[in-house]
C-alpha cells in the first residue's frame, strides 16, 4: 500500500491513471469521495501485487522481463507506456 499527498492541480482520475488503478478503488480505500480530494490530502493507494523497479543505464525491456519472469506487454500494460523507449531513472511497476 502507498500513501500518496495530492498535488495542486490533480484529480482523482490523474492520480488513478498514474498508478494504474481505478479512481473508485482509491476513493473507497481512502474513504472520501470524488470531490474531497483536494491539494494536501494523502490517498491509500493499493496496488496490484507486484514491486517497483528503476531503470538503469542500458537497461531494455526484454532485459527486465527476462530477469522478473514476465512479459514485455506485461510490463508496457502495467505501466501504461506508450513505447518500448526506457530512460534511466524511470520506475516500472513490474507484475507478479
Amino acid at each position: 500500500m502507498l500513501i500518496y499527498r495530492v498535488k495542486e492541480g490533480e484529480n482523482l482520475q490523474d492520480i488513478a491513471r498514474r498508478f494504474g488503478v481505478r479512481a473508485d478503488k482509491i476513493s473507497a480505500d481512502s474513504n472520501c469521495s470524488y470531490e474531497q480530494v483536494d491539494a494536501g490530502i494523502y490517498l491509500l493507494i493499493r496496488r496490484p501485487e507486484g514491486r517497483e523497479y528503476v531503470v538503469k543505464p542500458f537497461d531494455t525491456l526484454g532485459d527486465i522481463a527476462e530477469r522478473f519472469g514476465v512479459s514485455e506487454d506485461g510490463i508496457i500494460k502495467n505501466n501504461r507506456l506508450t513505447s518500448s523507449e526506457l530512460f534511466i531513472g524511470q520506475k516500472l511497476y513490474i507484475p507478479m
